[in-house]
This record gives C-alpha cells, structure tokens and sequence, in this order.
C-alpha cells in the first residue's frame, strides 16, 4: 500500500471570538491571572495558507502592523512545533488579516491555532488532544480555545478548556472605536477584589444549553468593561449607540476596545451595521456566531 502523499499546500481559516462571559478571579504565582470565561467562535475569520519552503519558516503578511519575524505568534506556534519534534522540513505562512488587530478578538491566537493544526497535519505529526492543548498553553492564553472553537469555557489562565453546547446562528454586529486598550493596563487598573459587576458563568452555560441567545445577550458581562469606560469615554459612548438599537444584548470583547452586540435577526443587525458605519471613526463588521461541525 502507497503512503500518501506529502500535503505541500494548506488553506486555512483562522475565526474570531467574542467573550459571553470574562471573569478574573485572582493573581497566579507564574505572573499570569486565573480567569474564568464563555468565548463563542463567529465567522469573521483571517486566511492563512501554509506551503512546504525548505526547511525554513518564514511569515508573509501585507499589514504593515503585523510582525514577520519571530515576534509573530504564527512564527512562534510553527518554530514551537518544528523544534519540539524535531521536523527538518520548513513552511512559508502567507497571512490574510481580516480580524482587526488588537482588538479583543483573538486575530493572532487564532492564526496561531490553525497554524499548529495545520502543520500538524502537513508534516505528519500523530498528536492527540492533551499534546496539542499543551504546545497551545505554550504560546498563549486564548490559543487552547482555538484548536476547537464553537463555545467553550476557559479556566486558569484560559488553557483548561470544557466544550459547552453553542449557540444557534445568532447575528453579531462588533463595532471598534478608534483607540487601542493594552491588555496589561487593563488588568493593572481592575480591581480584582471587587469589580463592579460579576458575570453569572454558570446561568449563561445554562442558557446555552438550552440554546436560548435571548438569555445569553441579557446575561452578557465582562469585568472589563467599567474599567475601560470610565476611561475611555468613547467605549461608553459606543455602547450606549448600540444599545439603542434594542440587541439582545451589548458587550465587550476581551479587554476591548471592540463592543458586539447580538441580533435575534439578520435584519436587525444589519441595520445597526450600517448605522454605526455611517459614523465616523468606527470599524464595524457585521457577522453571525460559527461553530464547526463535530
């Protein structure tokens, strides 16, 4: 019998996320926080296409805000892989951002996921599950979650991951004002102690089982967000622009700046889009949750 054929080309799709829930729960000794959230996987997606180069690993991107070098987090994720087992085979990543960069969507922690999955893949790699998770946990926090999307909880510092059931296709307007948040700053200025609103993890769990998006919009709550208003103005404003829109509920993503909102309907968000587009200043995607079959 014939061995297959070497994969010399893959194309990939790398999908965002939204945070339904974002909870910190406290310090870890290794610098990083224990975390507690519900992130779903929506359709907005980069394109990433990994082709056999040699055996050296090289980043191609036409966004001059994206890094080429060992810096990028999909450089990182294919050296990780290939130093770890040894691969004497390289790989070109040609990189297509659709995913607004620093934005709490989780652009360059998806890429970095498809990147392993697909050279996993393309150099023949026999990985089970718990390997996977740990070369992930390696390179960063949201990456465990992207090796299967859909929705999930994340604990720890987002690499225990429990797969949850997801949402029925439900419509996501997300809407980013023009300003950057660091994730370091933001997690300096939280008061972990007493935030002012706590998510409820476990009535949106249920509410996803019950595939009820009616409840998981009114539900929605991250522990950011005060922190990030009240000092930046404009997120505040943002949010009070969508909501009176009537969604079905209006939350931040990660530690922001990017606000979504879910719509019951393909119309209503739409509407909402095109609303907040004609304003200047914001980048408004309008895009529907996205789990892949399993």
């Amino acid at each position: 019998m014939k061995e297959a054929a070497a994969v010399k080309e893959l194309h990939l799709n790398a999908y965002a996320k939204v945070n339904l829930t974002l909870d910190v729960l406290g310090d870890r000794p290794d610098g990083y926080h224990d975390i507690e959230t519900v992130m779903h996987t929506v359709e907005l997606h980069d394109a990433i296409t990994l082709r056999e180069n040699g055996d050296a690993i090289t980043v191609r991107c036409a966004s001059p805000d994206v890094p080429q070098d060992t810096q990028n987090i999909v450089h990182r994720a294919a050296s990780l892989l290939k130093d770890t087992f040894q691969v004497p085979r390289g790989v070109e990543v040609e990189l297509t951002k659709c995913i607004p960069i620093a934005s709490g969507l989780g652009g360059g922690s998806s890429d970095a996921a498809v990147t392993l999955l697909g050279l996993a893949q393309m150099w023949k790699l026999r990985l089970d599950e718990r390997q996977l998770l740990d070369l992930a946990g390696q390179i960063g926090s949201d990456v465990p979650f992207f090796l299967a999307g859909g929705a999930a909880l994340a604990l720890g510092r987002g690499e225990r991951i429990r797969v949850l059931r997801p949402l029925p296709t439900t419509w996501v307007v997300l809407a980013r004002p023009p300003l950057q948040v660091s994730t370091e700053w933001a997690y300096a200025e939280l008061n972990h102690d007493a935030p002012k609103r706590r998510p409820d993890t476990r009535a949106v769990m249920r509410a996803l089982d019950a595939e009820d998006p009616a409840e998981v919009g009114r539900l929605l709550c991250n522990v950011f967000e005060d922190v990030v208003e009240t000092h930046h103005p404009a997120v505040r404003a943002l949010r009070e622009r969508m909501s009176a829109g009537h969604p079905l509920g209006v939350s931040m993503s990660g530690t922001g700046p990017v606000l979504f909102a879910l719509a019951a309907k393909e119309s209503e968000a739409r509407s909402l889009g095109e609303a907040l587009a004609g304003e200047a200043g914001y980048e408004v995607f309008v895009t529907r949750t996205f789990a892949e079959e399993r």
